[in-house]
């Protein structure tokens, strides 16, 4: 319940900060908590002004104690019903206990009337935690979109999925980011909540960049019918959202 209740308060979220400054196939050893909202689009205004006024200075200053590792936040651009994307980035889990304590009393400190207001705003919530597996994002970049593509993949061919993945589609997103169309990507699998199991993160500056991006990551992985079709085979569901960036965010 603190959770809902700290989430409800102000919008706190994932962002480029759980993304920058990595360049690894390594376990990063961190999750991701993400929260979802739908949030009334008569008051999505007012919700926007909250996180500004409230949410973000406390988000910064629990990442600044390292109490948090980063955070930040994206609207909805398109794909699903939810309307903004939360998260917090964290060691481990008892991290995100005292992140939820921490936070919750701080905002109910300084401006208790913000928990009614937001939850007066909800329409729908969800949760989920996702391990961070692999980033691939340099330094410095600042994207404006996140394409997020989730896969429910069976268990049973989750090892071969991962494997031919890194075979044939990370140097097809390795040649994006060398021509300059893909600011970085990064790999997540499932931790806790939702029905998806493995997930990539594709990171945009620009909206047509994402047009060259996928017709070459398309016409590259259909090239190899036979490799397609096991490819695709592997997967029991799938769906994509876009997602754009609200500033500001917690760096690493």
């Amino acid at each position: 319940m603190p959770r809902l209740l700290t989430s409800v308060a102000c919008a706190l979220l994932l962002t480029v900060a759980p993304l920058t400054a990595q360049q690894t196939e390594a376990p990063s050893r961190e999750l991701v908590y993400v929260a979802y909202y739908q949030i009334a689009y008569v008051d999505l205004d007012d919700w926007i002004a909250d996180y500004h006024q409230y949410s973000a200075p406390v988000l910064q200053e629990l990442q600044d104690e390292g109490v948090i590792t980063g955070w930040g936040v994206w609207q909805h651009q398109t794909g699903v019903e939810y309307n903004w994307r939360l998260a917090v980035r964290a060691t481990d889990w008892s991290k995100f206990d005292r992140f939820w304590s921490e936070y919750l009393g701080r905002v109910q400190r300084r401006a208790p009337e913000v928990m009614a207001r937001g939850s007066r705003m909800i329409q729908a919530h969800f949760d989920e935690v996702w391990n961070i597996d692999e980033v691939h994002v340099p330094d410095g970049v600042t994207p404006q979109y996140m394409y997020d593509s989730r896969f429910q993949i069976s268990f049973a061919y989750l090892e071969e999925w991962i494997e031919r993945w890194r075979e044939t589609v990370a140097p097809v997103l390795k040649q994006s980011m060398e021509d300059g169309i893909l600011d970085g990507w990064v790999v997540q699998s499932h931790n806790t909540g939702g029905r998806y199991n493995w997930k990539v993160l594709y990171l945009f500056e620009e909206w047509d960049d994402m047009d060259d991006h996928f017709g070459r990551f398309m016409s590259e992985l259909t090239a190899d019918a036979d490799g397609w079709e096991r490819f695709s085979s592997m997967i029991q569901a799938h769906d994509d959202v876009i997602w754009t960036v609200v500033l500001p965010a917690g760096g690493n």
